[in-house]
């Protein structure tokens, strides 16, 4: 069974809007340039003071059976490789702000990608077979969309247990590519406000009460 770790929570500078909030990631600091992630998290993807509004990255992927793995991200249910032929490395640009579901992809029994039978193991997966591990912090002020209160990172490396033995199976090696402000980091989680609910009884039972003594004023009167 994993160890996992938790640390104070992160704090994030986002939009919240239609009842929802942002729910902390649990995370264990490995050093101050560093952060261990090894609970289901996807990443968010930080624009920093550029003139651009793209974050692009470079990933490398390492497996024991090349041919037999890629990697990309999820995207409407669909799986996106960033990988190319050699399934060994590829680039990707995101927009600044994005929530990327990173996953892995085996070809299954019949040896061939885009099939019925791939496998494919998301960093959301909540059996937990992903742990991200980020270097190389970049300073907070320097980011722009969003803007974050936290370091973020041009260094990500992910490492998959796919059999869940504690053992690493695959490794991504993902790094930002071009400007040295755009960055990396694990993506908030939306959650519902308890608080709205309760604000939305609250209304309808002012409107029930209310509702109630006009009815009863108007009864009063009609006895007059």
């Amino acid at each position: 069974m994993r160890n996992r770790k938790v640390i104070p929570s992160l704090i994030f500078t986002v939009a919240i809007s239609g009842g929802f909030s942002i729910h902390d990631v649990r995370a264990s600091s490995v050093s101050p340039s560093e952060l261990f992630v090894n609970d289901p998290a996807q990443v968010l993807m930080v624009d920093g003071t550029d003139r651009h509004s793209n974050v692009s990255i470079r990933v490398r992927l390492d497996t024991p059976y090349r041919s037999a793995f890629d990697f990309g991200f999820i995207r409407n249910d669909s799986f996106l490789p960033i990988t190319g032929k050699s399934h060994k490395q590829g680039d990707y640009t995101f927009a600044g702000g994005s929530i990327v579901d990173f996953a892995l992809r085996n070809n299954g029994g019949d040896n061939l990608f885009g099939t019925v039978d791939d496998l494919i193991y998301r960093l959301s997966d909540s059996a937990g077979y992903a742990s991200q591990h980020y270097f190389a912090a970049i300073d907070p002020a320097r980011s722009r969309h969003p803007a974050v209160t936290e370091p973020y990172y041009q260094i990500l490396s992910l490492n998959w247990d796919l059999n869940l033995d504690g053992l690493v199976d695959a490794h991504a090696l993902l790094k930002i590519k071009g400007n040295k402000y755009d960055g990396m980091m694990p993506a908030p989680t939306a959650v519902s406000l308890p608080g709205a609910s309760w604000l939305l009884g609250s209304g309808l039972a002012v409107l029930g009460v209310t509702a109630r003594c006009r009815k009863r004023h108007s009864e009063n009167r009609s006895s007059w």
